[in-house]
């Protein structure tokens, strides 16, 4: 018995340690979002040419977020500073000024939101008890810079809009499905956690309610699904 209690502490002994999870200090989020600018709210009913011309439907934003840890609690979750950028394009048909009607010429909406938020990511639950959940939340400033243009591709109107939006989404750890290859990928990348991640969000996007500017917020709150790194 003392022979094998030997041989145990001895292989213990030189038993490569387990690895060390790499530091954390930052993400990167990438998503698709539902999204349909809130243009017609400003002629309260009484005229829609948003829908008009691009009709009724949602579409979708498709965007991507670069977060710097600024502070992180070791297992009870992280506080980031984050930037982001994205795309909208929205196709539709002009209508005749004298008429009101269709008039057969193309014309698109597209939209480059450029995004500065702070977030926490609350990971507790997978990080000291293995649960494979997560809960986030962020608040962001956004800037809308959009443009119009006709069939011809030559733009007719353009401007910026800014304003703010608040998002909240929930978090599935991939990683918990094959350990393994998770491993394999923080040592070769540095990527700690990828996350299945589900969000909404409301924004308020009208230059801070300003009567001048196109409101492209949100009509009425968007969902988004994607992936995030951290690492």
């Amino acid at each position: 018995m003392r022979r094998i209690v030997v041989a145990a502490l001895a292989l213990l002994a030189v038993a490569p340690p387990a690895a060390a999870e790499s530091p954390r200090w930052g993400s990167f989020t990438l998503r698709g979002q539902t999204y349909r600018p809130n243009v017609d709210a400003e002629f309260g009913g009484a005229e829609t040419p948003y829908e008009d011309v691009f009709g009724s439907g949602r579409g979708w934003t498709f965007r991507g977020d670069f977060g710097r840890t600024v502070w992180d609690s070791k297992g009870y979750g992280a506080l980031e500073v984050a930037i982001g950028t994205g795309y909208f394009a929205d196709f539709g048909k002009g209508v005749d000024s004298s008429t009101g009607e269709p008039s057969g010429d193309d014309t698109t909406l597209r939209i480059i939101p450029l995004t500065l938020s702070v977030g926490y990511r609350f990971d507790w639950l997978s990080r000291r008890h293995e649960v494979p959940v997560m809960l986030y939340g962020k608040a962001s400033l956004e800037r809308f810079n959009w443009w119009v243009t006709d069939g011809a591709g030559d733009t007719t109107e353009a401007g910026a809009t800014n304003g703010f939006s608040f998002t909240g989404g929930i978090g599935f750890l991939l990683d918990f499905l094959d350990p393994t290859l998770a491993r394999e990928m923080e040592r070769d990348t540095g990527v700690n956690d990828t996350w299945l991640v589900f969000d909404v969000t409301k924004s308020w996007v009208d230059d801070f309610g300003s009567g001048k500017s196109w409101d492209l917020s949100d009509e009425s709150v968007s969902i988004g699904f994607g992936l995030m790194f951290v690492f």
